[in-house]
């Protein structure tokens, strides 16, 4: 081949990748600063497009919600005028974003062919301009630093709506956060002025101005139109924050109407149980409801009875029915009995392959106590809380209607689940350290393990929390939990003993004092019985029902001590481990039997746990590409 050809052939190789780059050729920008503070503003963009990134028209993206330095929200005005490619009108469509909106220009089915296309973009924008001590200012990303694109030249011209004697002039280039000033800027008129850079901008870089001039000029917005903005830039969090003001004041007032309690009686110490309220009765009066704690009171109950013995090797139970006795059961009990035994035989291993006969064991049991002393004893005023429910569910999904983007909406309700659960975890941490005895420090330290696991594993999941942050409203998700909270609380706050209900809490709470008091006050004491062990074991199952089980014990240990107590006494009759430690067996008993009856009645799967600035800056900005 001919060398001249040869080299012609390789030019032309080496410019093909040249000749089918697409960029921007010019980018200007028509700023027209209205009185009132508007800006209408006209971009003229041209670019070559070669089918790659370009094939059916350009996006631009254009923030609308910025963060201020005090970390309020502020979102501007944007509203799309016409579009124009080549001077002829074009289909465009505007979809919400992240933090602003995206305008497609052109058609899904029309594609360009390659070459030079002129857009225009006009719209209309609010809330853009500073107002300042001594001067307003335009500080305005023209370009925006989003474009996928090389931009070989880039101006403005901002035009004021009259005269303007002293002009404050600057700007930026480069990439977002640059401070380099590639760029001229001039007065062209007396109300105008002209910026343009000074060499090309690469790709993800940006032209930014910055214009001041005297006050008066532009009407400054009032107080009324700031407050305005405010609730309007703040919306979401608004509606929660001011729904969960409304919730408040409706269960206050509900409270003060239905959830106040009687007034407390006189509380004397007894040295027995009120008579004829077994343990688990108590309990579920007391706490006005029902938890597996009864059931397992109620089975210790039978078991000091004669009824029931119960097996413990190691933490695996097994509780045996006793056929020789038949003592007087108290209500409830004897459900408890046929639930355990309703298939025949003499034993039920407590594991979860029998979670069947538990669960109808224990929702007997429930059922048997509710229907002897739940409205007779206390109200639960339960139904109360549904108009504060539905009011909560309408308020957040109209807030949650009310953010700007799918993307946002995702974020927050993600968010929202991550902070409730963290929430959760630290709550069930200090309510375990709040609980006296091993077993808080025991639950406590179960729920710190699992929130170091939980925590770890999101930490490490590589999700971007800090970007999260800084487009979820936190005050929404901190009002969602604590209105949440506010459920949680009151469904418990709203429940009141009756009349009846009171005068029984006042003689448990006179039991309460004998089996918790201390060794120094115990010489107070007037007409106590004498400690024995078969004492000891007849209000063991009360303590328990009553959460003073290390109390009672301590009494034991006191009394085994001082020698009221033979000391080879070991543990109930009734109750055959081979890992016993007397120093903790009523808790051992309590927290394990208790735990394992709650895990084992449970199907498995059923439940889960100016001076200053950058390229950038300002107002405006964004990018865009093509598509």
């Amino acid at each position: 081949m001919n060398p001249v050809k040869l080299c012609l052939l390789l030019l032309l190789l080496l410019s093909a990748p040249l000749a089918a780059e697409e960029y921007i050729e010019s980018f200007h920008s028509d700023i027209e600063v209205r009185r009132n503070g508007d800006l209408q503003v006209t971009e003229t963009i041209l670019v070559r497009a070669e089918g790659k990134s370009i094939r059916r028209g350009i996006f631009r993206d254009f923030p609308t919600r910025y963060k201020r330095d005090d970390g309020r929200e502020l979102v501007v005005g944007f509203e799309v005028l016409a579009v124009t490619r080549d001077g002829h009108p074009e289909p465009f469509d505007t979809r919400n974003h992240a933090n602003g909106k995206r305008v497609y220009i052109g058609e899904q089915n029309v594609f360009l062919s390659p070459g030079f296309y002129e857009y225009k973009i006009s719209y209309l924008t609010t809330r853009q301009l500073g107002f300042f001590d001594d001067f307003d200012e335009l500080y305005w990303n023209v370009t925006g630093t989003g474009w996928s694109f090389k931009i070989k030249q880039a101006s403005a011209r901002v035009t004021l709506p009259d005269m303007v004697t002293d002009f404050q002039l600057t700007g930026y280039t480069g990439a977002q956060g640059d401070s380099a000033q590639n760029l001229e800027y001039r007065r062209t008129g007396n109300s105008q002025v002209y910026f343009v850079t000074s060499q090309s901008l690469e790709r993800y870089e940006g032209l930014t101005i910055v214009a001041g001039w005297p006050k008066g000029l532009i009407n400054e917005p009032s107080a009324s139109q700031r407050r305005a903005w405010f609730f309007e830039d703040n919306r979401p969090s608004v509606i929660i924050i001011v729904g969960a003001l409304v919730l408040l004041a409706y269960y206050l007032i509900l409270w003060r109407w239905f959830g106040r309690d009687p007034e407390t009686g006189i509380v004397i110490p007894r040295y027995q149980p009120p008579a004829g309220y077994s343990p688990a009765s108590m309990r579920f009066i007391e706490r006005m409801g029902y938890d597996n704690k009864c059931f397992t009171t109620a089975i210790i109950n039978l078991a000091v009875k004669g009824a029931l013995e119960i097996d413990d090797d190691d933490g695996s139970f097994k509780v045996i029915k006793q056929q020789a006795l038949k003592p007087s059961l108290a209500p409830g009990e004897a459900q408890v009995i046929n639930g355990l035994f309703a298939k025949g035989g003499d034993s039920i291993s407590i594991v979860q392959s029998n979670h069947s006969i538990l669960s109808k064991a224990i929702d007997k049991h429930k059922k048997s106590l509710k229907r002897d002393y739940a409205k007779k004893y206390f109200s639960l005023n339960s139904w109360l809380l549904v108009p504060g429910i539905l009011l909560t569910l309408v308020l957040v999904v109209r807030a949650v209607s009310s953010l700007p983007s799918e993307e946002v909406i995702f974020k927050t309700i993600f968010f929202s689940v991550f902070s409730m659960m963290t929430f959760l975890m630290f709550a069930a941490v200090w309510r375990g350290l709040s609980r006296r005895g091993r077993s808080g420090i025991f639950r406590a330290v179960i729920n710190i393990i699992a929130l170091l696991v939980f925590g770890g594993f999101f930490i490490t999941s590589g999700l971007p929390f800090a970007e999260f942050a800084e487009v979820v409203p936190l005050p929404l998700v901190g009002g969602v939990i604590v209105m949440l909270a506010m459920h949680y609380l009151f469904y418990h706050w709203l429940k009141a003993p009756t009349l009846a209900g009171r005068r029984l809490l006042d003689q448990i709470e006179g039991f309460k004092h004998y089996l918790e008091v201390a060794e120094k006050d115990e010489i107070t004491l007037q007409g106590a019985p004498r400690f024995t062990a078969d004492l000891y074991e007849a209000y063991l199952p009360y303590a328990i029902a009553l959460d003073l089980e290390n109390q009672w014990t301590a009494k034991l240990n006191r009394a085994i001590a001082a020698g009221l107590i033979e000391s080879h006494y070991s543990h109930p009759r009734w109750y055959h481990t081979r890992n016993y430690h007397d120093s903790d067996f009523s808790s051992a008993l309590s927290v394990s039997f208790n735990s394992a009856i709650a895990s084992s009645s449970v199907a498995p799967g059923s439940s889960s746990g100016s001076s200053g600035g950058s390229s950038g800056g300002g107002g405006g900005g964004g990018g865009g590409g093509g598509w």
